[in-house]
């Protein structure tokens, strides 16, 4: 009777180990999805920004050209890791998620 319980416990184990591996795979994945939607945001970004014309009130300046790169960065992650993006992340990643298997 021990033998049984050992292999059912020890087979529940390797289940767990095996469901956590396979959270962990799919969370990374879903990681780089949302990474590659907000490189692709932040170029859109950048080539919306080069449309616009020129800044009158304040001016050009290399500082701000770096304000609004650093801003249209964050912007861009941010909405790509909070699923607001254009859908690149989910489409990616249930395309992937179940070539992985």
């Amino acid at each position: 009777m021990d033998a049984i319980d050992q292999a059912f416990s020890s087979a529940r184990v390797n289940q767990v180990k095996g469901n956590h591996a396979r959270d962990k795979d799919e969370k990374e994945l879903k990681e780089a999805c949302q990474g590659f939607e907000a490189i692709f945001l932040s170029s859109m970004m950048k080539s919306m920004r080069q449309t616009l014309p020129g800044d009158s009130l304040f001016g050009e300046s290399q500082g701000l050209d770096v304000y609004k790169s650093m801003y249209d960065q964050h912007l861009t992650d941010n909405l790509a890791a909070s699923g607001r993006g254009v859908g690149i992340a989910d489409f990616f990643y249930n395309q992937l998620k179940d070539s992985e298997k």
